[in-house]
């Protein structure tokens, strides 16, 4: 089936207003309405995810789906880079540049000092200096659906688009919902902007105090009130839960309508709030100071579970899409034990270090190898990711970008097929980027608030304090890959 008879609600909407004015041929000729046969490309952002994690739950059969996905091509890790703030290493995976170039440079506003800013906003997508991939591809004639990616809101006017974006991402779900509660909601939360009223629905279900709470409580159980550190690890953990799940049902809801576009990205969190929250009860040993073992028994799963629950969203993912499909999953960095001695300190798992991430490429284009071995697990790193996917597209590599495309793990049939097109400067001609805007009413506010209650900043706007990894268990993540005895590098090899 082409994308052709997949055509999105707005773009047969349009047809048939076309048809009804008698501009039908001029439409189609224009349009760029998707007739291309080409393979969707499906991208599975897991913040956080960990093959320390994900290996053992896979050989025990707990991860069904991403075995599928690994015995179906290739998984191993990537390099990350420093500082692991989130906000900029998504917005590196998205642009294939550095901090400094893409202009992300934390959660809110830097100053010239190199530190946050006092009363610095939110970063927000109109102040990244360099175009997205999500940007590229629609510019250049490729359909495109996202949802929830990092310092995506608002969301951008890209041609053939549906773009769901994110202000908050981790703490989405305290402000997700309330579209539904505010006169004017969050605006540009969508684009078209009649995505929002039609994934409104999914919104509703999403409430702090819908549905989802036993979805969640099925899954991972409750927490006792009096247990009140856990408890309210757990209360915020829920909130991650009910952002991802919404991101699951919107993309699913985009797959289902329409069919895949050329180009696909859905991102999740609850992979990186579980390592942080939950990981002093899944390993109690790596820390120097006592944990009550009722908690260890409520509480030691709940990682595992996650990654399960993550693992169930891979194969409703997979069940939507043509066997041609090529699926990249990616995290921005792994996850170790830390904080081993603060046992008020929110996160227990940390990425300080930089532990590398997660990566399978899966699909008939893919050289079938597997989950590679210890030692020989890296295929690239975060800045090879944009460049990847625009060959992937049969588009051409940014030239001002980091990393450069993985074109290796593709099959040689593949790579005949698709051959390197000269680099571009997709920089030319980018709109120039402007300080962050905010939402309506105080949710600016509620994103810099939320971040603090989830640990990822300080009660003054701060970076915490990198902590060091946790006795033997920071070595661990790197000893996977012993080509990695340096991840602080990047994929260039260069700091």
């Amino acid at each position: 089936m082409t994308r052709l008879n997949r055509l999105s609600g707005w773009r047969r909407n349009l047809l048939v207003s076309a048809v009804a004015v008698g501009v039908f041929p001029t439409l189609i000729a224009c349009s760029g309405s998707s007739e291309s046969d080409r393979a969707p490309v499906v991208v599975i952002g897991v913040d956080g995810m960990t093959w320390g994690v994900a290996e053992p739950l896979m050989k025990a059969g707990k991860m069904p789906n991403l075995q599928k996905l690994v015995d179906n091509g290739v998984g191993g890790v990537v390099r990350t880079d420093l500082p692991t703030f989130s906000p900029i290493l998504w917005t590196s995976i998205a642009t294939g540049t550095r901090a400094k170039q893409h202009g992300i440079e934390y959660f809110s506003e830097m100053g010239a000092n190199g530190q946050p800013k006092p009363g610095g906003q939110p970063y927000t997508s109109n102040s990244r200096k360099v175009p997205a991939i999500w940007g590229l591809a629609g510019e250049n004639d490729r359909s495109v659906d996202s949802v929830a990616w990092w310092v995506s809101w608002p969301a951008e006017e890209v041609p053939k688009s549906r773009i769901v974006a994110s202000y908050a991402a981790q703490a989405q779900a305290l402000m997700l919902w309330k579209p539904l509660v505010h006169d004017e909601g969050i605006p540009k939360l969508t684009y078209p902007d009649w995505l929002q009223e039609d994934i409104a629905p999914i919104l509703a279900e999403g409430h702090p105090s819908g549905p989802l709470v036993q979805q969640y409580n099925q899954r991972f159980g409750t927490v006792p009130a009096d247990w009140q550190f856990a408890f309210e690890l757990d209360r915020f953990f829920r909130g991650v839960y009910h952002a991802d799940q919404t991101h699951q049902d919107v993309f699913l809801k985009l797959l289902e309508d329409d069919g895949p576009a050329d180009l696909n990205l859905v991102y999740y969190g609850s992979a990186d709030v579980s390592g942080h929250y939950f990981w002093r009860y899944r390993q109690p040993s790596k820390y120097n100071y006592e944990i009550p073992p009722t908690h260890v028994e409520r509480l030691g799963q709940h990682i595992d579970k996650a990654y399960e629950q993550l693992d169930v969203w891979f194969g409703e993912i997979m069940a939507k899409l043509p066997a041609d499909a090529t699926i990249m999953l990616v995290s921005d960095h792994g996850m170790v034990a830390s904080n081993p001695d603060n046992t008020q300190n929110k996160q227990s798992g940390g990425h300080d270090g930089a532990p590398p991430g997660t990566m399978v490429l899966s699909g008939p284009m893919v050289k079938n190898r597997g989950l590679l071995a210890p030692g020989k697990r890296l295929l690239g790193g975060i800045y090879d990711v944009a460049p990847t996917l625009l060959h992937m597209l049969d588009l051409p590599a940014g030239s001002y970008m980091e990393g450069a495309p993985l074109r290796d793990h593709m099959t040689d049939a593949w790579q005949l097929e698709h051959p390197a097109l000269p680099a571009k400067d997709y920089r030319q001609g980018f709109r120039a980027a402007t300080p962050p805007m905010v939402p309506d009413g105080n949710m600016n506010q509620g994103f810099i608030d939320a971040l603090n209650e989830l640990g990822y900043i300080g009660d003054d706007n701060q970076p915490l304090a990198p902590q060091a990894p946790a006795g033997p268990s920071g070595s661990e993540e790197l000893d996977e890959d012993s080509s990695e005895t340096d991840l602080n590098q990047d994929p260039n090899g260069t700091k």
